[in-house]
């Protein structure tokens, strides 16, 4: 509401406009790096969902924090961005790409740890028969979950039209307890229990990687997945990149696309005439900013919330890397620790990241966050005590709220691409646009949009 009384400057004349800097915003600009655009973010911080923070001297992540090495059988559009920003490379040994930074590589036997009911087991489903029989239904799938899923094959599409509950219910017994646990697997990764999300979906988390019949290195840097954001960054010309700036109205014209876009930090109101536009931000916000095509999205999303505790730890006493949680609390899903991390950017300090995932309809919660900060803060120390059986010393606290972080793949959501349907020639970008929300899907959404100008 400030900003209309804001000075407004002289128009600007670019190309293509990119709204957003998360990962798939910076994706496409990866693609069109050469030519003439501008991408506009509002955070001061990219990444997205894929944010990082700092505290004096030590970064750590605040969104989403690892990813996993690819099977050659990935498309090879990412593999190739991620090879030319000398991210991974290529073991074929394995017939896999993993990670150059090894040291980022987290030991097979610190990788985690579950807490239920007081007690710890190694993993969220205990070994057993129902275990076996629910991977023995699944392995059929092994090879043809790819990512990005837009290369999935026509004939496992229909998975997508009915719920993981559904598709395994009528293969398998599945009590109360083995729900649970799927659920708080598909929580994790896709925001939804295994009632609200597709079976495609489902299936795809515990088959897109050979995990139980080969070793799967798993990638988690200190700052999480904005190592892959600084990456993207580091090659793109910096001028051309506008952090503080909030895209406030696109309108269609004759000539192209006129855009208002407010300048945060200086306060003022800058007027972009462009041919193209990327829209890679959050679609929900398009009823305010291209109302035009708000209806072309009805995605259902998750809020997050990422709790950071800044703690002093001898660099010796390691711990587990994920801690999962499994109790009456259900939107607390546990919490990372930094101590099996690499050791560099940390300088004796440990972080615990804590996460929260709420129901849709509980996002009205987080509007209560900052008179409430100090109670829930405690709430979640409490909870990663309770796991490790011990007092921790917190010397600084950070809340991150994501009210519309992760777009639940629900029955019929995945293979729907905006862009194919806007009639003002928006180009569509990240996992909000039909995909999975992952990395490699962000990654793939963003190249694809690019291509869609070059």
């Amino acid at each position: 509401m400030e900003s209309n009384q804001w000075a407004k400057t002289g128009k600007l004349q670019t190309e293509t406009v990119i709204v957003g800097g998360g990962i798939s915003g910076l994706a496409a600009a990866q693609v069109i790096r050469d030519k003439d655009f501008l991408l506009f973010e509002l955070s001061s911080r990219i990444g997205g969902t894929s944010a990082a923070t700092q505290f004096e001297d030590i970064s750590f992540s605040q969104g989403a924090h690892y990813d996993l090495a690819y099977p050659e059988y990935y498309g090879e559009e990412v593999l190739r961005l991620m090879e030319e920003l000398q991210i991974i490379q290529y073991e074929p040994w394995k017939k896999m790409w993993s990670f150059k930074d090894r040291q980022h590589i987290i030991p097979a036997y610190r990788r985690q740890q579950c807490y239920e009911n007081g007690l710890i087991r190694g993993d969220v489903i205990p070994e057993g028969y129902t275990k076996d029989t629910f991977y023995r239904i699944l392995s059929e799938y092994l090879g043809e979950m790819k990512l990005p899923t837009r290369l999935i094959s026509e004939e496992y599409r229909h998975l997508n039209d009915i719920s993981f509950y559904q598709f395994l219910s009528e293969r398998m017994e599945v009590d109360a307890a083995f729900k649970r646990q799927l659920s708080y697997h598909m929580l994790d990764d896709y925001g939804g229990t295994m009632d609200q999300v597709s079976a495609l979906a489902g299936i795809h988390y515990f088959m897109c990687r050979p995990y139980y019949t080969e070793a799967v290195d798993l990638f988690s840097p200190p700052t999480g997945n904005n190592y892959f954001a600084e990456k993207l960054l580091a090659t793109l010309p910096p001028g051309r990149i506008k952090m503080s700036h909030l895209i406030k109205r696109i309108t269609k014209t004759t000539a192209g696309f006129e855009i208002e876009v407010l300048d945060i930090i200086n306060k003022k109101v800058i007027q972009v005439a462009c041919d193209n536009v990327i829209y890679a931000g959050q679609k929900h916000a398009l009823k305010y900013i291209f109302p035009e095509e708000a209806d072309l999205f009805a995605n259902n999303y998750a809020p997050w919330i990422v709790i950071n505790f800044v703690t002093s730890s001898p660099p010796e006493q390691y711990g587990f890397w994920q801690n999962e949680y499994l109790g009456e609390r259900e939107d607390f899903l546990g919490f990372i620790d930094s101590s099996v991390q690499s050791q560099a950017a940390l300088k004796g300090k440990r972080i615990y990241t804590a996460y929260y995932c709420l129901k849709p309809e509980n996002r009205e919660y987080l509007t209560t966050i900052p008179e409430n900060k100090v109670r829930i803060v405690k709430d979640a120390l409490g909870l990663i005590e309770e796991v490790l059986g011990k007092r921790i010393e917190v010397s600084a606290a950070f809340i991150n709220v994501m009210g519309h972080a992760m777009p639940i793949p629900q029955p019929g959501y995945l293979f729907s691409d905006a862009t194919t349907k806007s009639k003002n020639g928006v180009v569509y970008v990240g996992v909000d646009n039909g995909r999975l929300p992952l990395l490699y899907e962000a990654l793939d959404s963003g190249i694809m949009g690019g291509k869609e100008l070059v």
